[in-house]
């Protein structure tokens, strides 16, 4: 019996419309507060692609750890999603806070005009639970306030472009990943790639927001975690069935506090905790809480031939 998940994903797939010049982008901040600077940079950025950007009633609040009360940042992120002219969807930063908004999500909203979403981290928390709740394929991907305000290297601004305008069908995402992918388990699957931030993930079990991982390809990396909190992490997904659910998985970036390289560690455990389901695995894929930093559509189907190194997006 699978313990993790309260919900089956049985609603079809919702693939939002690629974004086009000149197409409004909401920017929304709903999990901690962005700095002002680097939330600049990020907006000019989107602006110089040639896209117009919108910014939420209450982006530049602050309610503690919080950007704004639970009740400003849930409508500045309904209030995006109800627009029409709104194309897009984009998330300042990371931290905190988009757990306490699930409930209160529009989902009738999401399934009238479906968008494409765009962060990572505690963003997950929303992929997972717009996936399960609507089948809407997300993009996890640098934030606005973080990554791109910091300066996106050619290969992540390049992958970013790539998912937002619609030209991820039949890209091979291996082939950015410059070598620094490792073949941990040998294997060959097609299946919907699904997952994010590792904390976040293990943090929806046992609620309506998480998705089925049966039959998924799962993606997984994080920051800030020792060593032995990653091992009970993976612990919790190999006790509540999941481990045992999925059909490869795909590890990201994994740091510890000091930001330091805790692949090694992290690869060792996986491994073991899969040993009598031995599904594919591979280890740094570039995706996650540095550069370069891949964006990855959550829910769209992938081929996974570790043979032939080929992480494919499919039609």
């Amino acid at each position: 019996m699978n313990w993790g998940q309260t919900s089956n994903q049985t609603v079809p797939t919702l693939l939002p419309r690629p974004l086009e010049p000149g197409d409004r982008l909401g920017v929304v901040a709903c999990s901690g507060p962005p700095g002002t600077e680097l939330l600049g940079e990020g907006l000019r950025f989107f602006e110089e692609k040639g896209f117009r950007v919108i910014k939420g009633r209450h982006l530049h609040q602050r309610n503690g750890y919080l950007a704004g009360t639970d009740g400003q940042r849930c409508e500045d992120l309904n209030s995006m999603l109800r627009a029409p002219d709104v194309r897009a969807i984009l998330f300042a930063r990371g931290g905190y806070g988009l757990m306490r908004l699930l409930d209160s999500i529009d989902h009738d909203a999401v399934m009238r005009d479906p968008k494409p979403l765009l962060g990572m981290s505690d963003v997950t928390a929303l992929q997972l639970s717009l996936y399960s709740q609507c089948g809407l394929v997300t993009f996890a991907g640098p934030m606005i306030a973080g990554q791109v305000g910091q300066g996106l290297d050619p290969v992540s601004e390049a992958s970013l472009m790539r998912a937002l305008t619609g030209r991820m069908e039949g890209h091979n995402l291996f082939a950015d990943g410059s070598g620094s992918i490792r073949v941990l388990r040998h294997g060959r699957v097609a299946a919907p790639l699904v997952g994010g931030c590792l904390s976040l993930v293990t943090a929806l079990l046992g609620t309506r927001h998480c998705p089925d991982y049966s039959g998924k390809v799962l993606l997984l990396e994080d920051v800030n975690e020792a060593v032995y909190r990653v091992d009970r992490m993976l612990t919790q997904l190999k006790l509540a069935g999941i481990l045992g659910d999925v059909v490869g998985v795909v590890l990201g970036y994994f740091e510890g506090p000091d930001r330091e390289d805790i692949a090694e560690e992290v690869e060792s455990m996986l491994l073991e905790m899969t040993a009598s389901d031995p599904v594919p695995v591979v280890s740094g894929f570039p995706h996650g809480h540095r550069l370069p930093n891949l964006t990855i559509p959550v829910g769209m189907t992938v081929e996974l031939d570790t043979e032939k190194a080929v992480l494919c997006v499919c039609g």
